[in-house]
């Protein structure tokens, strides 16, 4: 990409992802913050969190963590201080990201980002032929798959992942700034969860 044609906004912009535990609605049990663009020495903030009910077994297929993987983390009262100064005023990005943002917010109800942007849209518009527009096709798609180097379905690497993804979509999009993004990969701010793009399947 070639930053000095490229105008991207004043705020910081982040990469977030999200694992539940399969309730509805769900509760956080990872969370995982990518810088952007992707820095290859610095891994992602990542948090694992004991959620209030366990985890659920179609939960865990999908993201492999259990309940003793997370019996000794701590709860969510204990980290969301932390967690909403990383988030806070920054542009929040994520693959389908009503799905991420909607349950962030109902965890952080004060919490404000600069605005919600979302690589799934971003990518229909990229790739409108695409057989399908979930993060691990689009990895296949986009020739990103060679880099990914841990556990996909797991918060801190989908996140890194992401990052990587909306690089590469806004270089072959030919777009020129990070307002005509908005016009096409914007979503509103909204507090209430919406189900997830039926391509993307379920995260709980």
């Amino acid at each position: 990409m070639n930053d000095t044609e490229f105008v991207w906004p004043s705020e910081q912009i982040i990469i977030v992802d999200v694992e539940g535990n399969g309730h509805a609605p769900p509760d956080l049990v990872e969370l995982a913050i990518s810088a952007f663009p992707a820095v290859e020495a610095v891994p992602p903030l990542s948090w694992l969190i004991k959620p209030p009910n366990r985890i659920k077994w179609q939960a865990k297929q999908v993201h492999g963590i259990g309940n003793s993987d997370v019996e000794n983390c701590p709860g969510w009262d204990e980290i969301k201080d932390e967690v909403e100064e990383k988030l806070q005023g920054k542009w929040f990005v994520a693959h389908n990201a009503s799905v991420d943002y909607s349950v962030v917010k109902r965890h952080l109800p004060n919490w404000e980002p600069a605005g919600v942007i979302d690589t799934l849209k971003l990518a229909r518009h990229v790739y409108p032929n695409a057989t399908s527009h979930s993060l691990s096709a689009l990895l296949t798609t986009t020739g990103l798959r060679n880099q990914v180097v841990g556990e996909l379905h797991r918060a801190g690497e989908d996140a890194r992942v992401t990052a990587l993804l909306l690089d590469h979509l806004i270089e072959k999009s030919s777009l020129k700034s990070w307002i005509e993004i908005c016009k096409i990969a914007q979503i509103q701010k909204q507090t209430e969860e919406k189900a997830p793009a039926p391509e993307q399947g379920s995260l709980w």
